[in-house]
């Protein structure tokens, strides 16, 4: 138990309950550790050899870190951030289920299952492989029941105890995840996958109404060149647009008629003259049908498109077309609005999520708006938005394909697996979160600033040094793109109209954090500054505490798309005089192309098994801005190839029976002989001692206890 945070730490083993509390690691703790709420160790799964090379003590701590210290030398060697800037996501409570996988629960209600280790434990992958929300209330402590092992079902019980009272039972074994990774391996064999293009395009349009562009000659036609920036010959199969600031957000009336909008229903808006309501949604009305005139057949492309979804949100708004002849594959399309403004009670900043499967792959789009600003606490805000909205997302399951019978509820969640729709989604999911989907992005007005002074950014622009301003762009170390990668390229490779090679893995996190001070600025601040920005203030976030730390950017090669003076080519010239930046951009993240996965060390920080399911895999094709100066933003757009497959649904059938043998032979025979051993502890000195008897009695549990009790 944990007798004092300035103190010592002292961990009592499992393995020997008959003799008595074992001390198996006494670490210092160094104040800044201070806060830290509870304890974990695989030292009881491990034999003396092993302790030196993979033995670790966790400790949980109040801003939801996870440090590691070595068991053999009691030197420090890994802090994991869980938190990712979540308010109250302290750690509550950890067990290990055995000398690889590390549960843990938050204050939050969720609870993650970390992968701590691997064959040593400098190579150790640290993977976040399965999160999930248990519930609202607070993990108050985690159970492991190694009991079902020993008894014909073969399962591993983790059970989760919360504040309100309730428990739940969880497989700890993750079956239904390692057999969906396995799965995915066999992809190649049962599924034939193809290439489909998916533009997006995204602008912060500042109010103005798609007759706007009609008012000069240059911005006439803009919405057909904008739609079309591929060329006409390449028609995109998908194409998303997302727009911000639709209404005005600065202006108070507005913003309070869109308010009201929002949270009155339709009736109470009409008996009380909900004007200001139908003037909202004229709006969006006008830009869905100039949209669907610039797309229709021979205006921009020879071919028509339709649309697959169209929403919006206070200034958001989002539309999502398909090719005529790529409709028709098209299905569980799904929506999600998410609210960051007013501390989620308004949506003037926040994001609106459209999910999609086309054939056997799943595709997830956000549109957002984020926190403006470039003070400190502006730049904590767009990094909690970012946290809120990906983990706000919250879809349907979809429906399917063959429902299980009425009588039969009560069968193996592993059944499931039937249920080929599920294929769609990675990582074990069902589609009812973010990324849960193969193929994610996340664009629009993202607001982040540059670290640098107006004179300093107007100096690099000058020289036309671009890369040198991107050295201080707020967004890009955060990225997996950025981490560890010098800024220009981004290490990705340059975007072009004809595709480029397949994505590298996104570098493993980084162990830099946000500090305390940085976590206790405003999370809901969506007010301007005018103060300079402080680059003591702002802590290189990293990739660690980054809610989309795993995405990608492509290779920005374009000016600052923000604040210019409306209808000029000038940047701020208001007594705001607002330094230049890449407010608008587009990030992106899907799977792995095999051949470069296999390559290149360390992986994505994703399910290591998962590497060999080539859908979601994506091509950067080109990332632009465009020149319309009726707002103060410039319009951009990215263009990709995204792989989707196409499964055989009588292949799978046949890989995923052979899977279910193979899981019951491997990992559920290796965890009940874990199982024997760590029992078998209770009565010798150690897992050595147990490993040999048991070995010696041929797996028979009671043979090995007879032997112990009559060694000769």
């Amino acid at each position: 138990q944990l007798a004092s945070v300035s103190a010592s730490a002292l961990l009592s083993s499992q393995a020997a309950p008959a003799a008595g509390p074992m001390i198996v690691a006494h670490i210092s703790v160094a104040a800044q550790d201070a806060g830290m709420t509870c304890l974990a160790s695989n030292v009881p799964f491990l034999d003396e050899a092993q302790i030196g090379v993979r033995g670790f003590v966790f400790a949980g701590t109040e801003d939801g870190h996870v440090i590691a210290w070595r068991a053999a030398t009691y030197d420090r060697w890994r802090t994991l951030d869980l938190g990712n800037g979540e308010r109250d996501a302290r750690v509550t409570a950890m067990a290990c289920t055995s000398a690889r996988w590390l549960w843990v629960g938050l204050a939050t209600g969720r609870i993650l299952v970390v992968d701590v280790g691997a064959e040593s434990a400098d190579d150790a992958p640290w993977m976040v492989c399965k999160a999930w929300q248990a519930t609202d209330s607070a993990v108050a402590s985690i159970h492991v029941d190694w009991t079902p092992l020993l008894t014909v079902r073969a399962r591993l019980q983790v059970a989760s105890v919360h504040a309100n009272g309730s428990v739940y039972y969880w497989d700890g074994l993750l079956a239904m995840d390692w057999q969906y990774a396995e799965l995915r391996r066999r992809t190649p064999s049962i599924a034939r996958t193809r290439d489909v293009i998916v533009q997006i395009n995204s602008w912060n349009i500042d109010a103005i109404k798609p007759e706007h562009l009609e008012r000069t000659p240059e911005d006439r036609g803009f919405l057909r060149s904008w739609l079309g920036a591929l060329g006409a010959h390449n028609e995109p199969d998908i194409i998303v647009v997302g727009l911000q600031e639709v209404v005005d957000l600065e202006s108070k009336k507005m913003t309070a008629k869109s308010l009201w909008h929002n949270t009155t229903s339709k009736a109470k808006s009409k008996s009380r003259g909900g004007a200001g309501g139908a003037d909202i949604s004229k709006r969006y009305g006008l830009w869905r049908k100039a949209l669907e005139r610039a797309l229709a057949r021979g205006a921009t492309f020879a071919t028509s498109y339709r649309v697959v979804e169209c929403q919006n949100m206070v200034g958001l708004f989002v539309c999502v077309f398909a090719r005529d002849d790529v409709y028709r594959s098209v299905r569980d399309v799904d929506v999600a609005h998410v609210k960051t403004g007013m501390g989620g009670l308004h949506g003037n900043k926040g994001g609106i999520a459209v999910r999609l499967t086309l054939a056997d792959t799943s595709l997830c789009f956000v549109n957002a708006h984020l926190a403006a600003g470039e003070s400190a606490s502006n730049n904590v805000a767009r990094i909690a938005h970012c946290a809120t909205i990906t983990r706000g997302v919250s879809f349907r399951r979809p429906a399917a394909e063959h429902q299980a019978p009425a009588t039969d509820r009560t069968r193996d969640p592993a059944a499931d697996m039937s249920d080929a729709a599920l294929d769609a989604f990675v990582d074990g999911g069902d589609g009812r979160v973010f990324l849960d989907h193969a193929a994610c992005f996340f664009s629009g007005d993202l607001n982040f600033r540059l670290r640098v002074s107006r004179q300093q950014a107007e100096r690099h622009l000058a020289d036309g040094d671009l890369d040198g301003l991107l050295q201080h762009d707020q967004l890009l170390p955060m990225l997996a793109t950025g981490a560890g990668a010098a800024v220009a390229g981004h290490g990705l490779p340059a975007a072009a109209t004809a595709p480029a090679a397949r994505l590298a893995p996104a570098a493993a996190p980084g162990p830099a954090q946000l500090r305390a001070r940085s976590r206790s600025g405003s999370l809901s601040s969506l007010s301007s500054s005018d103060e300079e920005p402080d680059d003591s203030e702002l802590e290189p976030a990293g990739a660690a505490g980054f809610a989309l730390r795993n995405f990608h950017e492509m290779p920005i090669q374009f000016p600052p798309t923000y604040k210019y003076d409306p209808g000029t080519d000038r940047y701020d010239t208001s007594e705001k005089h607002r330094t230049p930046a890449w407010c608008d951009r587009v990030l992106f993240r899907g799977s792995l192309a095999p051949a470069r996965a296999r390559a290149q060390s360390p992986p994505e920080p994703r399910p290591a098994l998962a590497d060999h399911d080539p859908q979601g895999a994506i091509t950067p094709l080109a990332y632009q801005r465009l020149e319309c100066r009726q707002s103060d933003h410039r319009p951009i757009f990215a263009a990709f190839s995204v792989a989707v497959k196409d499964v055989d649904r009588d292949a799978r059938a046949r890989a995923l029976a052979d899977i279910r043998q193979q899981f019951a032979a491997q990992v559920a025979a290796e965890m009940t002989y874990l199982a024997k051993v760590m029992w078998l502890c209770r009565h010798t000195a150690g897992m050595g001692r147990a490993a040999a008897l048991l070995a010696a009695a041929g797996g028979d549990l009671t043979d090995a206890l007879r032997r112990h009790a009559n060694p000769t």
